[in-house]
């Protein structure tokens, strides 16, 4: 193993361990979704969700959130800690 993997590793499962807990349960849409059931909420990258119940009885891996005044499952793997950083486009001059 290099150097440093377990620190990294320990760090992204403590992340992954706190998203949709820390920050007052706000997270970020890093992909766009939409609904494809009634129970689903829409949303567009870049969107700050509240995650209201990360787990249930039978879903795992979609959390129950809320964006603005609507609310609905989520797909948890479209989420992140912090917005997407996109590259800047640099022009040539």
């Amino acid at each position: 193993m290099e150097e440093g993997y377990i620190q990294c590793s320990q760090f992204l499962y403590g992340v992954q361990e706190k998203l949709g807990v820390m920050n007052k349960g706000v997270v970020y849409a890093l992909w766009a979704y939409e609904a494809q059931n009634s129970d689903e909420l829409s949303f567009r990258e870049g969107d700050a969700l509240t995650i209201l119940r990360r787990k249930d009885e039978v879903e795992t891996d979609w959390w129950w959130a809320r964006l603005g005044d609507r609310e609905g499952y989520v797909p948890r793997n479209l989420l992140g800690l912090y917005p997407r950083i996109k590259p800047r486009q640099r022009t040539l001059a």
